[in-house]
């Protein structure tokens, strides 16, 4: 058997500060502990000997000065390489850095919650903004980024309370999920020529946008994308999108029209409404659209999720052709009284009649084969379901969790195989709760 010598990794304490080797002539620096919190003014020195050996700091260790609250400034070195994860989050008195130009890699939540940074600069050469970056930093009202980004991750400037206005650089072509999510007093910003795709819920709550213009190349965007942004009032999309899951614009409050630029061979607008170029799927409609008494086309397969979410000028709707409804699609029409589902409908998906305090009655036709949970529930008038005798007798589909738990007055009227009917109470029907345990 071979011995293999296993050499101790090199750590000291100089000046109050902690460092561990990387390798032969490099160190990463941190705090001690966290009963030694450094305060005020913070020095990151660009050399430390120990033992006779000169070290290079390189690196800012992860979790390096997390939580230190007392912390007023930062001078870093000019030999600094990396900036790892969680390295100045919640340091909430530091009010800005100077970050040098020899830093290529900043980890995740470096600086979340810095809530006293007013600017921040990134440093030439940063391809990537990672997750979180700048969190949470409520009083940031300006961001110079550097041509040279790709990237801009999860979360990366989500509650940045006060930044109004950012010009991404033409180099960026992916912005992640909720990236400028609760940015409230955002109203301007510019997207660049190069991008390509915005995850999910990217400006999600961004109440003070009113206007944005997605440039012609994107291909994809995610769910809910402008969710809440209250003051939108005009987007145009972009002919290159090809992907959309369903309605990116949900309680969009403000918006009156769709817009999609000629070419698109994915997306047509009708009447202001947004649909697949086929006319097969009814994608969205803006929240402020005077719907009243609305027949959806009889070329419509689909209602796609959160469709007419929010549409409180929505009085009633019928369909012909339609065989399947997305989660949420008439979440919140609180004015939607009236529902023709046609003769073709089979699926209806979670919550897709939420919160529809006017509606009345229901009918769901012979077709229907599949309802998944809290399909009616806080429908407080509903008065009356009809349904088939073979769906009655479907626990998955018909239970107690799909309707108002408050529905002492609720009838099910099942349209019995022989042309009776049968009349069954709240209280009859399917007792989710059990249907699960019994499995």
């Amino acid at each position: 058997m071979v011995a293999i010598a296993v050499t101790a990794q090199v750590e000291f304490i100089q000046n109050g500060l902690k460092y561990t080797a990387l390798d032969d002539n490099s160190v990463k620096v941190r705090k001690i502990d966290d009963n030694h919190l450094p305060k005020g003014k913070l020095v990151i020195p660009a050399y430390v000997t120990h033992d006779g050996v000169t070290y290079t700091v390189t690196t800012l260790g992860g979790w390096a000065f997390f939580g230190c609250e007392d912390i007023t400034e930062v001078e870093l070195p000019n030999t600094l390489t990396k900036i790892d994860i969680w390295a100045f989050c919640n340091c909430k008195k530091l009010k800005g850095i100077d970050i040098p130009s020899s830093v290529k890699e900043i980890g995740y939540s470096a600086f979340e919650n810095c809530e006293s940074f007013t600017s921040f600069t990134f440093p030439e050469g940063i391809e990537l903004v990672s997750d979180r970056l700048l969190q949470e930093c409520y009083k940031l009202t300006e961001v110079n980024l550097p041509e040279g980004v790709v990237k801009i991750d999860d979360c990366a400037f989500s509650d940045c309370k006060s930044l109004e206005s950012i010009t991404l650089p033409q180099s960026v072509k992916f912005i992640d999920n909720s990236a400028f999510a609760y940015c409230n007093n955002l109203k301007h910003i510019s997207l660049p020529k190069g991008l390509q795709k915005l995850g999910r819920n990217v400006f999600s709550s961004c109440v003070s946008l009113v206007e944005i213009e997605l440039p012609e190349g994107v291909t994809e965007i995610g769910d809910n994308v402008f969710n809440n942004c209250r003051a939108l009032e005009q987007v145009t999309l972009p002919a290159s999108l090809s992907w959309l899951k369903s309605n990116p614009f949900s309680s969009c409050g403000a918006l009156k029209e769709y817009r999609v630029a000629e070419g698109s061979e994915y997306l047509t607008v009708q009447d202001g409404i947004l649909f697949s170029k086929d006319m097969t799927q009814l994608i969205a409609c803006p929240p402020s659209k005077e719907l009243g008494d609305y027949t959806v086309p009889a070329t419509v397969k689909k209602i796609a999720s959160m469709a007419f979410y929010g549409c409180n000028l929505l009085t009633s709707i019928t369909m012909t052709e339609v065989v399947s409804i997305g989660e949420s699609a008439f979440n919140g029409c609180y004015n939607l009284a009236s529902v023709d589902f046609g003769t073709k409908l089979e699926t209806l998906d979670k919550g897709a009649f939420y919160s529809n305090s006017k509606l009345e009655s229901v009918y769901l036709p012979d077709s229907f084969k599949h309802m998944e949970i809290i399909n009616f529930e806080f429908c407080n008038n509903l008065k009356t379901v009809s349904l088939s005798e073979a769906l009655s007798k479907r626990e998955e589909d018909f239970n107690n969790l799909s309707f108002n738990f408050n529905s002492s007055d609720l009838r099910f009227i099942v349209r019995m195989k022989d042309g009776t009917t049968k009349t069954l109470t709240h209280s009859q029907i399917n007792d989710v709760k059990k249907y699960f345990q019994d499995r």
